[in-house]
């Protein structure tokens, strides 16, 4: 029961600072500044670099997540958490094939969870579609 709260506990401060940095994004269309907040974000929840999740194969990813988790509900709360920072910090790049290459990294993730979830997610199916909209828009 400790262990449960304590994952509620971190994805919803996850959650709260996504949508702090969505917020911030709004308000000021230079996105740098969001940029340096989602590394920090990547350092912070999870002790690397966004470069490290940029240079990984999205499969090396999935498996890394699936051995540090204690088990699966930390398992699956660690991809989804991943998934929703590589989608937000895909949205706002620039850089069309480094956009599609992260985005390509969080539909991964989110199809993962997606198939091992036990609950369905409109949220979740919506990002899936938009990513894939994406990608093919841009033929990627």
């Amino acid at each position: 029961m400790i262990e449960r709260d304590y994952i509620m506990r971190i994805l919803q401060d996850f959650f709260n600072a996504i949508a702090k940095m969505m917020r911030l994004n709004l308000d000021d269309p230079d996105t740098s500044r969001v940029q340096e907040r989602f590394n920090d974000m990547y350092k912070q929840f999870f002790r690397r670099s966004a470069e490290h999740f940029y240079e990984m194969e999205k499969e090396i990813i999935l498996d890394s997540l699936e051995q540090e988790g204690r088990n699966e509900r930390d398992t699956q709360a660690r991809v989804q958490m991943l998934s929703e920072l590589l989608y937000q910090d895909g949205l706002i790049k620039k850089n069309i094939p480094e956009k599609c290459m992260i985005l390509e990294k969080s539909l991964y993730l989110f199809e993962y969870l997606d198939r091992s979830s036990r609950t369905f997610s409109w949220e979740r199916n919506r990002k899936i579609n938009d990513i894939k909209k994406i990608l093919t828009e841009f033929e990627y």
